[in-house]
């Protein structure tokens, strides 16, 4: 049996002073503050109150979560677009939301991103960095297990594979 955190049970204006800092710290999705109210003991109609309470006073806003979340993963983890959308979507985002913080993200982000990344890999398969910028610029060839590798890794870290073989020519057969 899993071990879980007993509820707090507390009253409802206790959980909006808790919610409201809660918010205020990082933005949050609705759903990762209707957890929040479940594990404080609130009931269904209190959640909905203070969820009320909470989207009327700006604390919670899905869009502004939405295009923080796509911005901070892109800039600061530097994940692809689909691992963004997997993402938004575990957090409750709707579908066209989903598209427009994904709209933000320009390409030459994801070229870089994607580039760095593929640095690392063939780093990690042994190569100098002599070699690797080489093999970036298109100078020499590496095996085919290799290229799979890093479409591989490329693809948990959530670039498709048409974007992978658009900006590193490398990678085509």
């Amino acid at each position: 049996m899993a071990w879980q955190k007993k509820a707090q049970f507390v009253t409802v204006s206790q959980a909006m002073q808790k919610l409201e800092k809660y918010c205020a710290y990082q933005e949050r999705s609705q759903k990762q503050v209707q957890e929040k109210c479940r594990s404080l003991g609130l009931t269904e109609a209190e959640t909905g109150e203070v969820m009320v309470h909470l989207l009327q006073n700006d604390f919670l806003n899905e869009s502004r979560f939405a295009f923080a979340y796509a911005r901070g993963k892109s800039k600061i983890k530097n994940w692809g677009s689909e691992k963004i959308r997997q993402g938004l979507k575990l957090a409750g985002v709707s579908d066209s939301l989903v598209n427009q913080a994904l709209g933000q993200l320009t390409e030459v982000e994801t070229d870089n991103h994607l580039e760095k990344w593929a640095q690392k890999k063939l780093r990690n398969l042994g190569y100098s960095i002599s070699e690797v910028e080489q093999v970036i610029s298109g100078n020499k060839d590496i095996p085919f297990e290799h290229k799979q590798k890093i479409k591989q890794f490329l693809f948990g870290k959530g670039f498709r594979v048409e974007e992978q073989l658009l900006t590193l020519g490398f990678l085509k057969n």
